[in-house]
């Protein structure tokens, strides 16, 4: 089995030391398992909070890389990402304006299957529309926002 963690799944782990506490007892035995998507990567270099933790996160997305452990969108899944998205925007007109954020989360998905990865997230509005266009391995966990 492979593993895809979306990008809030290492945020919300970082919000407290409970959470980062939860973090490493789900997330660690999966390690073996799990893949960094490059999209993810860039997600959470833009919302780092400071130098530290982009320190944090070039280092793990570095030892990842030299494993070859890391997964980057194809020219393929750009275009089909295009594609995706121009179906949600004419099937599901009240998603026009989140649009241009779903991009990220169709690359990621479209990663995920090319590599048979099972995407893991806590953002299951986003990834279920994305399903309906595209059929990929997805996990939907509970939200950690009430602990």
């Amino acid at each position: 089995m492979k593993y895809l963690l979306d990008t809030n799944i290492y945020i919300e782990g970082c919000r407290s030391e409970e959470r980062r506490s939860r973090f490493r007892k789900t997330f660690f035995p999966l390690l073996p398992f799990t893949f960094l998507s490059a999209t993810v990567a860039y997600e959470l270099f833009v919302n780092a909070a400071d130098h530290n933790t982009r320190e944090l996160i070039a280092d793990f997305a570095a030892r990842l890389e030299r494993i070859g452990r890391t997964v980057t969108p194809t020219f393929d899944d750009w275009l089909e990402t295009s594609e995706i998205i121009t179906r949600i925007a004419e099937s599901e007109k009240s998603w026009r304006s989140k649009l241009p954020q779903l991009q990220n989360d169709i690359l990621i998905a479209l990663s995920a299957r090319r590599i048979g990865a099972t995407v893991l997230t806590y953002n299951r509005e986003d990834f279920l529309l994305i399903r309906r266009h595209k059929h990929f391995p997805l996990r939907i966990l509970k939200s950690e926002k009430s602990i």
